[in-house]
């Protein structure tokens, strides 16, 4: 079975960090992040001069995955903070047999907290996070329909075997 995970969260939210322990405890999962993206094109996670290029390899890598495994779980990790966001995945991988919303659910003062403990890299500025935090959108029962099935996370998680691994580091 090909099944898709689409993260929904602002940045410091733990999209990264769940991913990561969702790949460290479940068999065949790969991760395909906008932000690892960009730092392939860039050379920084958070240059956003080459957009266009990145959501294409995005998209591309995804069903990569699809064609080459017929047995994976991909997640898609980037913020997907609005409906129209989250239909864009469904849109542009259509393929897969079980597609999943994965929304993390965290308070503002909790976000901003978790950003600055990152990785400097990986920093997003506060006005940003806040500027997102405004346009952010729960997901309409519209869109939780068209998922197979739709995780919601609230409050924050702790994964010892996470801050051990590549997401801590640069």
């Amino acid at each position: 079975m090909r099944t898709l995970i689409v993260l929904s969260a602002l940045p410091g939210s733990g999209k990264s960090t769940w991913s990561e322990q969702y790949r460290l405890t479940h068999k065949h999962v790969k991760i395909v992040s906008s932000d690892a993206i960009r730092k392939e094109v860039t050379g920084q996670y958070q240059d956003l001069n080459h957009e266009k290029e990145v959501w294409e390899i995005y998209f591309n890598r995804i069903n990569e995955f699809f064609d080459k495994y017929e047995d994976v779980t991909v997640i898609a990790d980037s913020t997907n903070i609005t409906d129209n966001f989250r239909l864009i995945p469904l849109e542009k991988c259509p393929k897969y047999d079980r597609c999943v919303l994965v929304v993390l659910k965290k308070k503002l003062d909790q976000i901003l907290e978790q950003n600055h403990v990152r990785n400097e890299a990986k920093y997003v500025p506060e006005e940003a996070i806040k500027s997102m935090w405004k346009r952010w959108e729960d997901p309409s029962n519209e869109v939780k329909a068209l998922y197979d099935e739709v995780i919601e996370i609230e409050g924050w998680f702790e994964s010892p075997k996470v801050k051990e691994s590549f997401h801590y580091k640069d």
